[in-house]
């Protein structure tokens, strides 16, 4: 009896021994599983064998070998892989030597339900056979001391074992189904209580690895989920920009390219469809963008035999496509790829042209204007002093054009000179140089040409004007024009000499009968009138030189309550020779606009006010007033923002006065000069409003602000009825237009209560006050200076 119950308690303890073996085993081969899948997957080799050394030294691992699908080893430790391995073990009851010490079996290696190889390993249970043995030694000395008392110490034995094994055998089963959150209470120092120590530290541990694998887990989760939403966000961004990009291997494989690309290129396909492909792929050499033989290749090679690693490739269809290339290295420094970035600079491109032609061109004939005429006259005369060679001047107008503009219209006016500008421009060589000046005023440069050779284009071009056809109501009109002809060198050393000998001769003609050409003469030019505009022409340069300039200020006010509105700046020019003597701008003004030294006084008058606005705040604006020679000045209103910005000046204080005849005499130019202005902030009064004959036509085209009334119809208009029912006709057609109206020449009061009668808005003349240097506005004083 005391045998069967020593060889019960074997049993049990076997049985429980057993469990236990199966249930650590049943928690190292998960804890494997997933240690070993990822970096299996990957084919990270020292990372597998890493796992397997440190798994060795764990909860009795003999060794591991570790086989792929192909049952080739993949990673072994504790086992010679050259050596067979040991069957398989289905037991610990085995009776082969190895199973006596050791459990041998094997697990699949799964991720995703998907199985990449398989483990072989062997657990020692020379602890279990050693407990084996020693409690059966024990039975045995029990049995032998204690004959007697057999039965009951071995029932009481039974029952302690027993219970104890319980325990452990409830606590491997809740480890089997996956509960790692329990602690074995410990109840003595014997095997049982070391095993149950064990199986406590062992839970421990476990449940350690798969919190940390959790977190792992966790953590590599985040980490791909900020990459792909990283990933997301720059290919969103590469794939709006307007820059085609494309990154290839050294291998040229495309390993990136975004839809601009396409575009740019015209390749057909989708982004994703051409990941890979090498750029000698037909659907890359078939791109008809691409003029390179070689396609993109040969285009990439090119870009990387540039220094600066950038070309302008031109394309059959006409597009300018730039290439920018960036070899991509690693931080290792070896070279991992190329960048290529392509941008379509076509519309840049042109539109950089045409700003360049209308900066240079006038927009109604498309001639050269006065700026450009400038720059050639002095590359003329450069190239003829270098040379020694003769260059030639001709200067040429229109006979009675302000009469064509005034009775027909302006259209037909412009009609005629685009004409004009075509049938001369026939005749025109290739060298030479045609030019409209403005208005009806044209010049040719005739570089490196003999009297004769202009003298016969000279008589070339007045025989083609004459011949243009003018018809109006039926009636066949005569269309003239007058020329001048200057030498470079013989009558003239430098460019204003020679315009204004040009200018002479052309004046000459006119004298001669109009319809005809002169070259320039010396004795027909000794007039007082020229020698007095040569002389002003000097005068106007010493008194920009020697700040012989100044303004003098007039009030404009509003009608109602002749509170004052703002000031308008009138030049005036300090007489050399009296020093106390002012000279009004009809002495200086006509010389200047003829030589182009206007555009310097009107440079100076800007500056001026300005610098005189900002040093009294309290001035609500100032008018200056522009001459139409600065409409072939496109950078002025640039300029008039630089001063504004400079001086710290609202725009809005500053307004800019340009006479009718200027305007609608060069309507294209007036108006984008116009809208310069306005775009700057300034404001823009039409001057002598109603001088012209076609001003309310032309009235709708030209955006200005304010409108001021020519003092022709002022003068007398409480005597003059036309004038009175004109000046309500501007009045009522401004008001629809939602413009300002101002009326300048009032000299007395009736003129005043007939103005507000009207409805004009603002009112300037003798009557309110007169120009003065130190106007009370600048000071402070906003009264109007009534009588």
């Amino acid at each position: 009896m005391l045998s069967l119950l020593v060889a019960n308690s074997v049993r049990l303890m076997q049985t429980s021994l057993t469990r236990q073996a199966q249930a650590n085993m049943a928690q190292i081969a998960p804890l494997l599983n997933a240690s070993l899948a990822a970096p299996l997957i990957q084919r990270d080799y020292e990372t597998l064998g890493d796992i397997l050394r440190e798994s060795r030294h764990k909860d009795g691992v003999a060794y591991l070998v570790l086989f792929d699908n192909d049952h080739r080893i993949v990673a072994a430790e504790g086992w010679e892989t050259g050596q067979p391995l040991p069957a398989i073990d289905t037991s610990l009851n085995d009776d082969d030597e190895d199973s006596l010490n050791r459990f041998d079996t094997e697990i699949p290696i799964r991720l995703a339900g998907q199985t990449y190889g398989h483990l072989r390993f062997g657990v020692s249970t020379e602890f279990f056979s050693l407990s084996r043995r020693l409690l059966l030694k024990q039975s045995i000395l029990i049995v032998l001391a204690e004959v007697g008392l057999s039965i009951i110490l071995l029932a009481l034995l039974g029952y302690w074992l027993t219970r104890h094994l319980k325990m452990l055998t409830k606590g491997a089963e809740e480890v089997a189904s996956g509960d790692f959150n329990i602690t074995l209470p410990v109840h003595s120092d014997d095997e049982i209580g070391r095993l149950t120590t064990a199986f406590n530290f062992m839970t421990a541990n476990i449940r350690a690895d798969i919190q940390a694998l959790r977190a792992g887990g966790e953590l590599q989760l985040r980490y791909l989920m900020a990459a792909e939403q990283e990933h997301a966000r720059l290919d969103s961004l590469l794939s709006a920009m307007n820059i085609g990009i494309l990154f290839v291997s050294p291998e040229n494989q495309v390993v990136y390219l975004n839809p601009a690309f396409l575009q740019i290129w015209r390749i057909r396909g989708e982004t994703a469809g051409l990941i890979g492909k090498p750029l000698d792929d037909p659907i890359f050499s078939a791109a008809p963008q691409i003029p390179d033989p070689d396609g993109l290749a040969g285009l990439l090679s090119l870009g990387r035999g540039n220094p600066e690693g950038r070309i302008e490739i031109e394309t059959d269809t006409g597009c300018i496509i730039t290439q920018q290339n960036y070899p991509v290295r690693a931080h290792d420094g070896h070279l991992v790829g190329y960048l290529a970035l392509y941008e379509d600079i076509t519309q840049e491109r042109h539109a950089a042209r045409q700003l360049i032609y209308l900066a240079e061109r006038d927009s109604l004939t498309g001639l050269y204007n006065r700026h450009r005429f400038q720059e050639e006259l002095g590359r003329m005369m450069d190239e003829a002093r270098r040379r020694e060679v003769q260059g030639a001047l001709l200067f040429f107008d229109l006979d009675e054009f302000k009469y064509i503009n005034d009775t027909f219209g302006h259209n037909a006016g412009d009609t005629i000179l685009m004409r004009v500008a075509g049938d001369v421009g026939a005749l025109v060589r290739r060298h030479e140089t045609f030019s409209r000046l403005g208005g009806d005023e044209f010049a040719i440069l005739m570089p490196n040409s003999s009297e004769k050779e202009a003298q016969d284009l000279a008589d070339q071009v007045v025989r083609a004007i004459a011949q243009i056809p003018f018809a109006f109501e039926g009636q066949q009109l005569r269309l003239t024009s007058s020329l001048g002809i200057a030498y470079y060198p013989q009558h003239a050393a430098t460019a204003e000499e020679l315009i204004a000998h040009a200018d002479a001769a052309m004046y000459q003609a006119k004298e001669a009968g109009k319809n005809a050409w002169r070259v320039y003469r010396e004795d027909l030019d000794a007039s007082r009138a020229m020698i007095q505009r040569l002389s002003w022409n000097e005068r106007i340069d010493h008194a920009l030189e020697n700040h012989l300039l100044e303004l003098h200020f007039q009030g404009i006010y509003h009608a109602g309550d002749c509170t004052l509105s703002h000031l308008e700046a009138l030049v005036r020019m300090k007489d050399k020779d009296q020093p106390g003597r002012l000279l009004m701008p009809a002495s200086f003004i006509p010389i200047a606009e003829k030589t182009g030294k206007i555009l310097d006084i009107d440079r100076w008058v800007i500056r001026t006010a300005i610098a005189q606005l900002a040093a009294s705040p309290q001035v609500p604006s100032i008018a200056v007033n522009i001459s139409g020679r600065s409409f072939d000045e496109p950078s002025l209103p640039d300029h008039i923002a630089d001063l504004l910005r400079e001086h710290g000046v609202a725009p809005q204080r500053l307004l800019v006065e340009l006479t009718e005849t200027a305007a609608v005499s060069d309507m294209q130019d007036a108006q984008r000069f116009i809208d310069a202005l306005r775009h700057t902030g300034c404001r823009v009064c039409l001057d002598d409003f109603g001088s012209g004959f076609a001003s309310f036509a032309y009235l709708k085209h030209i955006h200005v602000d304010i409108l001021k009334i020519d003092g022709i119809f002022i003068r007398d208009l409480p005597r003059d009825r036309d004038n009175q029912l004109f000046v309500k006709a501007i009045v009522d057609v401004a008001r629809g237009m939602g413009k300002i109206t101002v009326a300048e020449f009032v000299e007395d009061q009736e003129i005043l209560d007939m103005l507000k009668s009207f409805g004009v808005d603002q009112v300037q003349g003798y009557h309110l006050d007169k120009p003065c240097a130190a106007h009370p506005a600048l000071f402070g004083s906003h009264a109007a200076r009534l009588p």
